[in-house]
């Protein structure tokens, strides 16, 4: 009997039910999170998912992000709805996944032994310098070490482009040398090097889109949004970090522009 392909809304309930979990986890344990990127877009353009994306982003500052990590450790270890992370071994990411672990998602140009489940990504806010030159220079150094870690764990002979898939075939073994482990903390030790307390703004670094993702420290002050029916915290600044990111964020994209996640998503076959 063949897992059961699921579907985009059935897939966006999931991940739903995977934001709800972690809304959970983090008033249980008192952890700041918000909304943000895509997810955010869409909860103050549609109220809910972008009708053609099907993910969720959430970041947490960086000291809330670490406490996350330690909570990990507390998990049941056969718990639907699990933290993975980089530092336990069950992530190839610098960052936390919150995954259903009765999905398989597998992703295009990934190699399948790294397979995971439906996910939401949360990703550590970190201050940021005032100055545009640090700022440029720090994610040059991040998109070097995060085109590593991707090129260790993509599939072998395929690509975008027949150079890329050519290309491969020599990188994919060299970056494999590479500690995974060592990566991702290089990768968090170049986000967190000014701490959120002494730096005048605040941003994604890691993972994150680039410059624009400098905003002011108000950032932190929490504001709810409405999300599939939900309410949940979103920075005070939504209005200026959007903008920073999308421009006119409340115009739509043209239709060749409305792009999708590319991966296939089943249910574990019921083996009882």
């Amino acid at each position: 009997m063949k897992n059961k392909k699921l579907s985009s809304e059935e897939i966006k309930q999931i991940e739903l039910n995977l934001l709800l979990k972690l809304d959970e986890i983090c008033k249980k344990y008192k952890l700041r999170y918000y909304l943000c990127g895509g997810t955010l877009l869409g909860a103050v353009r549609h109220k809910g998912f972008i009708p053609w994306d099907d993910d969720i982003d959430v970041l947490m500052p960086r000291e809330d992000f670490e406490k996350l990590l330690r909570v990990e450790k507390k998990q049941k270890q056969d718990a639907v709805e699990k933290i993975v992370s980089w530092k336990s071994g069950n992530s190839i990411y610098p960052f936390i996944k919150l995954i259903n672990t009765n999905t398989v998602l597998k992703e295009k140009y990934l190699s399948e032994e790294f397979t995971t489940g439906i996910w939401i990504d949360i990703f550590p806010l970190d201050g940021m310098p005032d100055d545009e030159k640090i700022i440029a220079k720090k994610f040059k150094k991040i998109k070097f070490y995060k085109t590593i870690l991707l090129t260790a764990y993509s599939e072998m002979g395929k690509g975008a482009t027949w150079y890329a898939a050519l290309a491969k075939r020599v990188l994919i073994p060299i970056c494999k040398h590479l500690n995974t482990e060592k990566l991702c903390n290089k990768l968090n030790a170049i986000s967190k090097e000014y701490p959120i307390d002494k730096s005048p703004y605040v941003g994604g670094f890691l993972w994150g889109y680039g410059p624009q993702e400098k905003m002011p420290k108000e950032f932190l002050e929490p504001v709810e949004v409405e999300f599939e029916g939900h309410m949940f915290p979103a920075p005070k600044c939504w209005d200026f970090y959007l903008t920073q990111l999308y421009g006119d964020y409340m115009q739509l994209p043209p239709e060749n522009k409305r792009i999708s996640h590319d991966f296939n998503v089943y249910m574990k076959e019921n083996k009882e």
